[in-house]
């Protein structure tokens, strides 16, 4: 609620846009402006010109796309955007958090946003261009947006155009650390024309969680974080954005010593043998109601009766939560949660927004 209202006071003071930078020179160089966290795009400046570089999971190695942006038309996107199409709910709060809802004309699964601020804000305007098989292809086509923003994961079809459309990836899930999917916020900045805006709300943000960090913990407790498919357990290696929180709220991750870009799958026993001693079990759910030790551990009673879940356990229910969307831009909460589930004295009477302690 802190952070909303500090992004809500920004909103009424700041407007997007502000004063243009004048076009240099046809033969000025391409100035990169520099990036605190964020490992998935690059911003570059010439004039009132922008080029946007998108990388895939290769790092800056695998360039997903370049997208070379002027208010004036001769290049092949203008800005600021006026008409946007998205394909991911998740995008929809970096919009949000810019004011620039307005701009967004068509929206897929619009019935799949959890945060009712959003999805009422949205409903006034937005047509959902969802299908149970994908896009509407009419229905996007008749909205003549100025763009799609889409998300290349798991994906190989994503090319320059969607219907003639041009479509923009959108990579913020590469990110490892919590700011670095915050800070996807000055992507869009550029985008819809608040560049100012978009930097001055993500250095807020990296202060807020700074101020959150618990750098001097007495103690580290041992945390499991995963998420069960078919039987098979995932948790995230060493430096990745949940192993980054959990490590910031003053705990230590079990399995931390795992490395690599993607999850990695555990079986079963090992789960419970590395879990016999640890603190606290953590997972991220989808489900209706309030969860239990046997919700939170994918129903499997042996894990159920571990201490670290019937005195430990905690859940980010996705559910009722905006875990993929809002969550991203209040990093600082989500580590204010964690960091109270850890090191309770920290907190008295602390109400848990993101994540929480199972009943």
């Amino acid at each position: 609620m802190k952070a909303t209202l500090v992004i809500c006071a920004l909103l009424g003071l700041c407007a997007c846009g502000g004063p243009v930078p004048t076009p240099g020179p046809d033969n000025t160089e391409w100035e990169q402006r520099p990036l605190q966290y964020a490992r998935s795009f690059t911003i570059e400046a010439r004039g009132n010109e922008r080029r946007l570089t998108v990388f895939g999971p290769g790092g800056r190695t695998d360039t997903t796309d370049v997208y070379v942006l002027s208010p004036d038309g001769t290049q092949d996107l203008s800005i600021p955007m006026q008409r946007l199409a998205v394909v991911s709910t998740t995008h929809l709060s970096y919009i949000q958090a810019l004011g620039r809802l307005r701009t967004v004309v068509g929206a897929a699964h619009l019935d799949r946003i959890v945060d009712n601020e959003l999805r009422s804000a949205l409903s006034q305007g937005a047509v959902d261009i969802g299908t149970a098989d994908g896009l509407d292809r009419e229905r996007l086509i008749a909205l003549a947006p100025d763009a799609v923003l889409d998300y290349p994961f798991g994906r190989s079809d994503v090319g320059p155009q969607l219907f003639g459309i041009p479509r923009i990836a959108v990579t913020e899930y590469l990110e490892e650390h919590p700011l670095g999917r915050a800070e996807w916020l000055r992507f869009f900045g550029v985008l819809l024309g608040c560049e100012a805006l978009s930097d001055s709300l993500f250095t807020q943000i990296q202060e807020r969680y700074a101020a959150e960090v618990v750098a001097d913990p007495q103690g580290r407790p041992r945390v499991f974080f995963g998420s069960v498919w078919q039987g098979q357990w995932f948790v995230p290696p060493n430096g990745s954005y949940m192993a980054t929180l959990v490590q910031d709220a003053g705990a230590a991750l079990v399995f931390g010593d795992r490395r690599g870009g993607e999850n990695v799958a555990v079986d079963l026993e090992t789960v419970l043998n590395a879990c016999a001693d640890a603190d606290h079990f953590g997972a991220i759910l989808a489900v209706d109601g309030t969860p239990d030790a046997l919700a939170l551990v994918g129903g499997d009673s042996r894990l159920a009766t571990l201490r670290a879940v019937q005195q430990g356990g905690f859940h980010g229910n996705s559910a009722t939560r905006d875990l993929f969307g809002k969550a991203l831009l209040e990093p600082d909460l989500v580590l204010r949660d964690l960091a109270c589930i850890f090191h309770p004295a920290r907190c008295n009477a602390h109400v848990p927004l993101y994540f929480a302690p199972i009943e």
